[in-house]
């Protein structure tokens, strides 16, 4: 019998989690000019957007500045299930930071609100499937709505909660 989750632990998996998390960082740390990182607390949003096709070709067809909420005017569904996709894939975040601290992808800034920084300046590979690149460029446009936008706005435009 072929398991039925086969092909979302293979392409879901936390090193390509831990990717598609720097991706996110970088760009988020890119809009805020180098100076802030991206809260620690909103990693738990970019893989339930960038692993969700749906939200990840509306994220990746747009572009900056105001991405995220012209990906949100073209699809208002897109945010239906984030919360529960947020709590579904938190262990699955949780390992991917964990890929990435200890591969130097990702570095952790822990001061009085925890931050992720990019531990590298350039992407750790380059990949060929078009599935791949526009998840990545979806986690691009999710970590430039984080550098752009205050938590509180997000959670409400995305309507979830920590």
């Amino acid at each position: 019998m072929i398991d039925v989750l086969f092909e979302q632990q293979v392409v879901q998996n936390s090193g390509l989690g831990a990717e598609t998390l720097w991706h996110a960082v970088s760009e988020a740390y890119e809009v805020k000019n180098r100076v802030e990182g991206m809260p620690l607390l909103l990693a738990f949003i970019v893989l339930p957007l960038a692993f969700h096709k749906r939200s990840a070709n509306a994220l990746a067809s747009k572009v900056k500045p105001g991405a995220l909420y012209k990906a949100v005017a073209s699809d208002r569904e897109i945010t239906l299930g984030l919360q529960e996709r947020m709590q579904a894939l938190s262990g699955r975040t949780l390992q991917s930071l964990s890929i990435g601290f200890s591969t130097g992808l990702l570095l952790l800034d822990s001061g009085a609100e925890p931050q992720l920084i990019p531990g590298r300046k350039s992407p750790p590979t380059v990949h060929v499937t078009e599935e791949v690149k526009t998840l990545l460029s979806a986690a691009k446009r999710i970590g430039q709505a984080i550098g752009e936008l205050p938590k509180t706005q997000l959670m409400t435009h995305l309507n979830i909660r920590f």
